[in-house]
């Protein structure tokens, strides 16, 4: 009997403590795991907080001042991979800690994506949707406040070439 109430208490001491990271940016401390959620507060680049959960693409996190909301996950590195040492990350030193990190990996890599385009056929076929466009208009924005946005969120610019295509910038089959 008094096995299983030993392991149930190792659980839960190391559940009780938190992983550690950074904010790679500037980024919104909401108060629920939704990009419509009230925003507590902004936090700056490179402040610490500490993870209490995940969720989806959120963590739950809470700062140096005691304030507590979520941050989406992509807008953290976690403490592990924050210095510059090789040394591999620490599980933390807790079972439930470890059996929680197990298979992840570093959230350096890169992340890329695609949109298949159109072919001759299809824009043949195309018909405008004006309702559709007036929707889309309400989002557009001038090339000062694009500037801007890009200045504050550290964005590069960088061209990336199409697949299968030419020196003169032509697409093959095209």
């Amino acid at each position: 009997m008094r096995i299983p109430i030993l392991i149930i208490s190792m659980l839960l001491a190391g559940s009780a403590s938190a992983e550690s990271a950074y904010t790679q940016r500037s980024t919104d401390l909401r108060d629920k795991a939704q990009f419509d959620s009230a925003t507590l507060t902004t936090l700056s680049n490179q402040t610490k907080v500490d993870v209490l959960q995940r969720s989806g693409g959120w963590a739950q996190v809470k700062t140096a001042n005691g304030q507590s909301g979520w941050v989406k996950l992509l807008d953290l590195r976690m403490e592990a991979t924050a210095g510059t040492s090789s040394a591999a990350p620490s599980s933390g030193g807790s079972l439930l800690g470890s059996l929680a990190t197990s298979g992840r990996t570093s959230n350096t890599g890169t992340v890329g994506t695609g949109v298949k385009g159109l072919d001759k056929e299809d824009l043949k076929r195309a018909s405008p949707n004006y309702a559709e466009l007036q929707k889309m208009q309400k989002f557009a924005v001038d090339k000062n406040s694009a500037q801007a946005f890009a200045q504050r969120s550290k964005l590069v610019a960088s061209n990336v070439d199409y697949a299968g295509q030419d020196a003169a910038g032509k697409r093959e089959g095209n």
